[in-house]
């Protein structure tokens, strides 16, 4: 699964304990996703509108599915909806849930076009209009570490982020490196199944950070092998990076459900 003025709510990740590696032998999310190469995730931060209940958006999503499938631009549809925020009575948080649709960069474009163009695909923009208000980013994201069978297999999960600005005088050469230096080392009891990197690319002026790291967990319990991980000794490292490679925001978790694949 921020910070209130990008993707709903300031997420937080223990990236550190991760491998930036992925097996050379699963290379391909569902949808032809290559795990090794940088994918698009759309992201639209939603409040439903008065009077609108969560059936109601759902029904239209599903008519999006079938649209997408018809005009041959699916993508893996994921919704985020806050499991541990930072959000308190003095700063609630301004959106109901955050979706991700993630795809080739490519296909994202055709489907916005189409999206636009056609007839089916302007009615179903009317219908969304008339029941949320829908903030819509792009990001570039890409897979620094995955267990790819069962990130395709899960589709109920927990997603950690952490916003990220480099320190001054810190190149992003200098922070892969430390990355890359950080692999290995790697615990090899972390407990999950992917670990990717975030970059806004249009609409986020006022993102949080530079970029985000985001962890994927297969559920509850394994998030918090990973937090008796940190207590262990991995603070170690993640102070060394807080403290010499960038300033990041804290931690916080996502509930994520994978709503649609390319196939379904």
């Amino acid at each position: 699964t921020i910070n209130m003025k990008l993707i709903t709510l300031a997420l937080a990740a223990t990236a550190w304990l991760l491998s930036p590696f992925v097996d050379a032998d699963d290379h391909e999310f569902v949808g032809g996703i290559d795990v090794n190469a940088a994918f698009n995730l759309q992201v639209q931060m939603c409040s439903l509108l008065d009077g609108v209940t969560q059936k109601d958006y759902d029904a239209l999503i599903k008519d999006y599915f079938k649209w997408s499938k018809k005009h041959d631009v699916e993508v893996t549809f994921i919704r985020q909806v806050p499991l541990f925020g930072h959000a308190t009575a003095r700063n609630p948080n301004p959106y109901d849930f955050v979706e991700f649709l993630a795809s080739d960069h490519v296909t994202s474009g055709r489907g916005w076009d189409k999206w636009l163009t056609t007839s089916d695909g302007q009615k179903l923009g009317d219908r969304w209009a008339k029941l949320a208000q829908c903030d819509v980013k792009m990001a570039h994201a890409e897979m620094i570490w995955t267990d790819v069978d069962a990130m395709n297999s899960d589709r109920d999960r927990v997603v950690t982020w952490n916003w990220c600005t480099r320190k001054e005088g810190v190149s992003w050469d200098q922070l892969s490196a430390k990355h890359q230096s950080v692999a290995a080392t790697r615990n090899e009891s972390a407990p999950n199944i992917g670990w990717a990197a975030f970059y806004p690319h249009l609409g986020g002026a006022s993102a949080p950070g530079e970029m985000a790291h985001i962890v994927i967990y297969p559920d509850v319990e394994s998030l918090m092998q990973g937090a008796a991980l940190d207590a262990q000794g991995g603070w170690r490292m993640l102070d060394d990076y807080y403290t010499s490679y960038a300033d990041c925001g804290g931690q916080s978790a996502m509930l994520e459900t994978i709503m649609y694949q390319p196939g379904d």
